[in-house]
């Protein structure tokens, strides 16, 4: 009778050490862009119209400017 082997299959190897630092540079990377937004928005925010004005923004377009500042596109 021949002789008949049986391998295991093969796992692959999980880096949970690296998905948890990937995970964890992300959600710093989230809470900066939206820290950066925040800080716009309120600058913006606290201008007078006339102001705004001078530098081209109406109020309405504060959140757009400040999402473009923290979010780049």
């Amino acid at each position: 009778m021949p002789h008949i082997t049986f391998h295991a299959p093969r796992v692959a190897h999980i880096d949970l050490g690296a998905i948890v630092r990937t995970k964890v540079a992300e959600m710093k990377e989230a809470l900066a862009r939206r820290a950066e937004y925040r800080a716009v928005y309120n600058q913006l925010a606290a201008m007078t119209d006339r102001d705004l004005a001078d530098i081209g923004i109406s109020r309405g377009m504060i959140e757009d400017v400040a999402h473009q500042a923290a979010y780049k596109n």
